[in-house]
């Protein structure tokens, strides 16, 4: 501490003196100095953490993580590999959004402190305006949960190289930022760019006297690097080798927005050089410069925040939170508290209706697509399709269906939690002991799978009689024993496959005749109605009494053959309602149609009606 002793003035007493404790005040400007990057962290931590957390489970759900060196030599196949190890590594902490929130602000702090201290260093001066703008722009893309970690973690890591690099120019007489070029393009792939452009416009202007033989000779190892990767080592084409890992995909499609932002941070050292002279009274104090920062940062946050926060998609991924954990009845309560068009949530809610025998009887409780895409999903490479679709095949008893999704998905994405447990099961069902044994010891060596692993283990080499787990011991019971091929464009054929040689599975009948409802089937429908008795109903579901009546209305009064069955009260008085409302506006169905859809927008009346 620095004390200043100013004599004041003299008595008989002697001197009286005046402490001045400057470095007080210098230290209480230091913490304020936190201010912005403290409420920046903070702000991310909120946002991700208590309103976005659909973020951390659509990436965490995304890839698995698995503690081992296989894993990792996996991973070292091509320069950048590593950071993509890397984001898998802390990727595999979003499984608790609260540790995902801390991980990622954490990452984004980093970075604004980085790009501060570089401009800093170089400029001698603390200008907040890059920072901001650097952080603003890299919170706006990890907003999108489909921009992955590694892409931030990417630009961290340049920024360290290069604040190390530019504070060990004295060691090895310089050359530290050269010999760290092929480390660096082996960590972090086509990331090196940034590094090499920092680099380059240090030289230039800040080592005038060494500057130009050090961009040539860093050039020329980077060159050198690159030639010896390309031919001798990685047998990469020349493209993969200059951008991977960076991609669009992995960027949530917000490439040009991430390549202008990782642009300016490649030109820091020529920023640095801008000279900004303000009127002597336009100066302010730091601390005053500080709250300025802090509210802006905050208003930032907030308007991003609430720009980019995408409700629909929370939902979306609530409801597979809630599938994944066999939550069926929370997925349909869910789903009637937040109604949604989005045809992957139907699909989801139409497995856990058929999973609860409800299917046939909530249908158009919910919107349906007329051509079957909310109960089965074509075959689709690409996009989200394969990563779900397996789960209708392995609901009517299709495992080995069910067993390929899942494989192919494995195949060119990699393993996934949700992904590799369905091959644990599929093969557990076949009895393929030896095969689920080895996918079972990969779930082992993740951190937070390993339970369900050990469950999993528990199920090797034993009969049914013999298996505890109620999942598995339903689907060997209803598992499809005839082999034919499947028909993915147009999954109906198989219910109609399966219910030829079994003619008892009960989730394939329910299936068939919601796809019947859906097509408005009449015939079909009463075709199957004696199958209902046959398959142990205790009475018809909901809509198939619905359709029963608009059946013997086209029979001009006729009631089909329904075996012991009988229409409910509860839905011959429905019906009785539903006509007296279209009577109320003349039978005019179209004047008729919002009275009926706030009142009967569930039936199947109105869909037949309106859709």
């Amino acid at each position: 501490m620095l004390i200043k002793i100013i004599p004041l003035n003299t008595n008989g007493n002697g001197i009286i003196y005046k402490l001045e404790m400057t470095q007080i005040k210098t230290n209480i400007n230091a913490y304020l100095s936190w201010i912005p990057y403290l409420l920046f962290f903070a702000g991310s931590f909120i946002y991700f953490g208590f309103f976005a957390s659909y973020v951390f489970f659509y990436q965490e759900k995304s890839s698995l993580f698995i503690f081992s060196l296989s894993f990792l030599n996996e991973n070292l196949h091509q320069p950048g590999g590593f950071l993509i190890w890397l984001g898998k590594l802390f990727s595999t902490f979003y499984y608790y959004p609260a540790a995902g929130a801390c991980i990622l602000s954490s990452v984004l702090t980093l970075i604004v402190l980085s790009v501060s201290k570089t401009i800093l260093i170089l400029k001698n001066k603390e200008i907040l305006i890059i920072p901001i703008i650097t952080g603003a722009v890299l919170f706006y893309l990890q907003t999108d949960y489909r921009f992955l970690l590694f892409n931030s973690l990417g630009i961290l890591l340049q920024l360290v190289l290069f604040l190390i690099s530019i504070r060990s120019l004295t060691i090895l007489k310089g050359w530290v930022p050269v010999i760290l070029v092929p480390l660096c393009f082996f960590v972090t792939g086509g990331f090196t760019l940034i590094f090499l452009l920092l680099l380059t416009s240090y030289f230039a202007l800040y080592q005038k006297e060494k500057g130009l033989i050090r961009i040539i000779v860093l050039w020329c190892v980077s060159l050198f690097t690159f030639y010896i990767s390309k031919e001798f080592l990685f047998f990469q084409s020349g493209k993969t080798l200059l951008t991977f890992p960076f991609s669009d995909a992995k960027t949530g499609s917000q490439q040009a927005i991430f390549v202008s932002i990782s642009g300016l941070i490649s030109i820091l050292p020529l920023i640095a050089r801008i000279k900004l002279r303000f009127p002597a009274k336009a100066v302010m104090s730091d601390s005053v410069i500080n709250g300025i920062v802090a509210i802006t940062l905050v208003i930032i946050l907030v308007v991003i925040g609430i720009q980019r926060f995408d409700i629909k998609t929370k939902h979306y991924f609530t409801v597979e939170k809630l599938f994944y954990e066999h939550k069926f009845e929370d997925v349909i309560a869910f789903n009637t508290r937040y109604p949604t068009t989005n045809l992957l949530t139907i699909f989801l809610n139409n497995v856990a209706l058929c999973e609860t025998d409800k299917l046939d009887d909530l249908l158009f409780h919910f919107p349906q697509s007329p051509d079957g895409k909310t109960l089965f999903l074509k075959w689709e490479i690409a996009g989200e399709i394969l990563n779900r679709g397996g789960y209708f095949y392995y609901t009517i008893g299709m495992i080995n269906e069910a067993h390929r999704w899942a494989f192919e998905n494995m195949v060119m994405r990699g393993h996934t939690p949700e992904g590799l447990k369905m091959l644990i099961k599929t093969e557990l069902i076949n009895s393929n002991f030896e095969v689920a044994s080895s996918y079972i010891s990969i779930l082992k060596k993740t951190l937070f799978y390993r339970k369900e692993a050990e469950a999993f283990e528990k199920q090797l080499f034993t009969d049914l009689s013999a298996n505890t787990d109620k999942e598995l011991i339903k689907k060997r019971e209803i598992k499809v024993a005839h082999d034919f091929f499947s028909i993915t464009d147009n999954p109906y054929i198989n219910l109609e496959m399966i219910l030829a040689f079994d003619t008892l599975n009960k989730k394939a009948f329910e299936y068939k005749m919601a796809y019947m409802l859906l097509k408005k089937n009449y015939k079909g429908i009463e075709h199957n109605l004696p199958q209902f008795e046959k398959l142990g109903f205790k009475t018809l579901p909901v809509h198939i009494e619905e359709a029963v009546i608009a059946l013997t209305i086209s029979n001009r009064g006729k009631l089909p053959y329904m075996g012991k069955f009988r229409i409910s009260e509860k839905t011959e008085e429905r019906w009785s309602q539903y006509l007296s409302v279209l009577q109320q506006y003349g039978n005019d169905v179209k004047a008729a149609e919002p009275a009926l859809k706030r009142r009967f927008g569930d039936t199947f009346w109105y869909y037949v009606f309106y859709r």
